[in-house]
């Protein structure tokens, strides 16, 4: 814990650097035209003067405010009914400006509990909107707070199963559509094990970024417990986080049929617990069809599959992050190694998921990682537009003998669905077709108003598949 503090101390004290960044060689001709067309990756992020250089003021500011003064983008809302009886839903919030950049998706995936109302997504959405790109934002199940479940279970920290079904819809939907896929945290994670876990997956999109995730969860849940750098503390909090969600569903979650559907929950040991092992333990888990949290994890973890990726991708972590600390950059590490189209980077500062910049006291209402995000995306939509991409160029070439001992996967998120022997397939049949329903623009009452203000969606129009 001291040793933490200090370097903290130290880095606070410290210049701003340029990120740190890992690769396999320079001799590859994609790492080589990625950092000609970023030139952010190699230039100097300098925070926010007065306190950009602390790990947590940057995570608290991103908590706490999002953005400075934050954009609400007008989107659409499309509801899609899972096989399993749950719905999920995402936000799709389309190009301001028509060009080549329309043609391109950015499919993000959020942090732990987080949704599309989220400050710093729909920032970011806003962002890539007038930058030509059409962006859709993920709603984790149960983060909603206007929307109810229509299965006992939520989201898991690393299921693919609804960022597999918003990616596929999208292809319906934009059939010319090329997705970049993007997570962030606990979506880092779900991207990457989407890329990782069948191959089929890497061929619908053209690149992945991955930011803040931990990579390895066993090993993270271990780091989570300790006290340096205040991780037990973050933890806590987040623990409050995703009890608050449970509760919200709770008549339907910890209903008698879902505890015959699932497995006995230990329901008081869940909105007493301190720790999210411990709401894990008692719940995640048992409700997976798990025998232990420490299976749960593992099967959850990205570090397992990422050796099966070979399309384009960046991982992005600050050293100065309060909760995914340096110890766990090795998988990344590992994973660029060998894999000459990934780039994994790091900065001295940042936060979790913070990366402001600019000013004295008030930072750029579009932070470092907003910039970093559409930069990558340019450059690797450019090098597709010039058929320069390795999907294009034949060095990369995805087929079972590419990925040794990969692992097909699929989370249903209830106990009589397994993980084991069930992935998702190109050959299954497609959804029915789609109705759309608008909602209107206006709004009808006070009520809606309100709502608005906190940050629903101004126009609005719900998509079921049924």
């Amino acid at each position: 814990m001291a040793k933490e503090l200090e370097e903290e101390q130290c880095r606070i004290l410290s210049s701003p650097e340029r990120p740190k960044l890992y690769y396999k060689s320079l001799g590859s001709p994609f790492v080589q035209a990625i950092l000609e067309k970023c030139p952010i990756l190699t230039q100097v992020f300098k925070p926010t003067i007065l306190w950009g250089k602390s790990g947590h003021f940057q995570t608290i500011v991103h908590v706490k405010m999002g953005r400075t003064k934050p954009k609400w983008p007008d989107g659409k809302r499309f509801h899609i009914l899972m096989e399993d009886g749950a719905t999920m839903s995402y936000d799709l919030f389309d190009p301001h400006q028509e060009g080549h950049r329309a043609k391109f998706t950015l499919a993000l995936c959020p942090g732990i509990a987080n949704s599309s109302e989220c400050i710093y997504l729909r920032t970011f959405a806003s962002y890539a909107q007038t930058r030509g790109f059409r962006v859709a934002i993920l709603n984790h199940l149960g983060a909603l707070k206007s929307e109810k479940l229509t299965s006992p279970r939520v989201f898991t920290y690393g299921g693919t199963g609804e960022y597999s079904r918003m990616v596929d819809h999208l292809l319906e939907q934009y059939p010319d559509t090329k997705i970049l896929a993007v997570g962030f945290s606990m979506g880092g994670n779900i991207v990457t094990n989407y890329l990782g876990e069948i191959l089929e997956n890497q061929k619908k999109v053209l690149c992945g970024v991955s930011v803040c995730q931990g990579y390895e969860i066993n090993e993270a849940k271990d780091l989570f417990m300790q006290w340096a750098n205040l991780r037990r503390l973050y933890t806590y909090f987040m623990t409050l986080n995703q009890r608050r969600l449970l509760s919200r569903h709770r008549e339907f979650l910890f209903s008698e049929k879902a505890q015959q559907k699932c497995g006995a929950f230990k329901e008081k040991e869940v909105f007493c617990a301190t720790s999210l092992i411990d709401v894990d333990e008692n719940y995640s888990r048992i409700r997976a069809g798990f025998k232990s949290a420490f299976e749960y994890y593992k099967r959850h973890s990205s570090a397992y599959v990422m050796k099966n990726i070979k399309v384009p991708m960046l991982l992005m972590n600050a050293a100065d992050d309060p909760l995914v600390p340096p110890p766990l950059y090795k998988h990344p590490k590992q994973f660029v190694e060998k894999n000459e189209n990934c780039i994994f980077m790091t900065t001295k500062h940042g936060g979790h998921l913070g990366y402001f910049e600019g000013g004295l006291l008030v930072p750029e209402n579009v932070t470092w990682l907003d910039r970093v995000i559409i930069e990558y995306a340019d450059a690797v939509t450019s090098l597709y537009l010039q058929g320069n991409l390795p999907q294009q160029t034949g060095s990369l070439v995805l087929s079972p003998e590419t990925a040794e001992n990969a692992e097909t996967t699929f989370d249903s998120g209830i106990a009589d669905l397994s993980w084991e022997g069930r992935a998702f397939s190109s050959d299954e049949p497609a959804s029915p077709e789609t109705e759309v329903k608008d909602s209107g623009k206006k709004v009808a009452d006070d009520k809606k108003k309100e709502s608005l203000k906190r940050g629903s969606l101004l126009k609005q129009a719900s998509t079921y598949v049924q």
